[in-house]
């Protein structure tokens, strides 16, 4: 949201000069680009959040020679 919604003047106050305007405020190419960087924050997040957990399960199945269900297959009692 800083490229919609971020103003020079309350970024450089709050310690953070080179922050550009946003895209509501006139910010022009400068929050264009800023977006672009959150943009692709988002698809880094989304790839690791899916990325260990399915690494994790994929090494606890290799671990236990995989993850089943069968109950009568494996001589358990559901």
């Amino acid at each position: 949201m800083i490229a919609f919604l971020a103003e020079h003047a309350f970024a450089a106050a709050s310690g953070f000069p080179t922050l550009p305007d946003g895209l509501f405020f006139g910010g022009g190419y400068a929050a264009v680009r800023q977006l672009g960087v959150e943009l692709f924050g988002i698809a880094v997040v989304m790839v690791v959040v899916f990325a260990l957990p399915y690494l994790s399960i994929w090494l606890i199945g290799k671990a236990l020679h995989g993850i089943t269900t069968d109950y009568k297959k494996e001589g358990l009692s559901p």
